[in-house]
């Protein structure tokens, strides 16, 4: 695992702790289209049809290199996250890594 990773790992805990997210691809499309999402994250086999409507807004995407499980996995959530929106930062630098 690289440190890059490392790095994000620790941003997404620190959001999840201290700021605002939303999980799932149908409801992180919403918050990307109504340009209320900061960034969005979206885990290495997130499925094409989602990740080309995020990619049609003007939020920026950060591509995890990880699956969905892991992203699941890093955000201490016992699911998985093929996508999600960060509103809020919380105390995390995780708008740094896009």
């Amino acid at each position: 695992m690289s440190n890059k990773n490392v790095n994000i790992d620790k941003a997404l805990l620190s959001v999840i702790r201290t700021g605002s997210v939303i999980i799932g691809s149908k409801r992180t499309i919403e918050s990307a289209e109504k340009s209320e999402a900061e960034m969005v994250i979206l885990s290495a086999n997130c499925p094409e049809n989602v990740r080309s409507k995020i990619k049609s807004t003007d939020v920026p995407v950060y591509n995890y290199q990880g699956t969905s499980v892991e992203l699941g996995a890093s955000c201490g959530k016992p699911f998985s996250i093929a996508a999600m929106a960060i509103i809020d930062p919380g105390e995390s630098n995780i708008l740094s890594s896009a």
